[in-house]
């Protein structure tokens, strides 16, 4: 069996060099499935939900 990698560390976490558009598109995938989307206003939601307000001074 021979490596691909030049990093021992990767080869022995099976980790595998991707092209940068092998990237984008695993990326793309896992934001969709995630449930992410383009649209900013389902950002804007998203981030409401996650973030606390914050306090205004009186």
């Amino acid at each position: 069996m021979t490596e691909t990698t030049t990093n021992p560390k990767s080869a022995k976490l099976g980790a595998e060099k991707l092209t940068p558009e092998e990237q984008k598109r695993r990326f793309i995938e896992a934001a969709q499935e995630a449930g992410a989307s383009e649209d900013e206003a389902d950002f804007d939601a998203a981030v409401k939900k996650i973030v606390r307000p914050s306090k205004k001074p009186a």
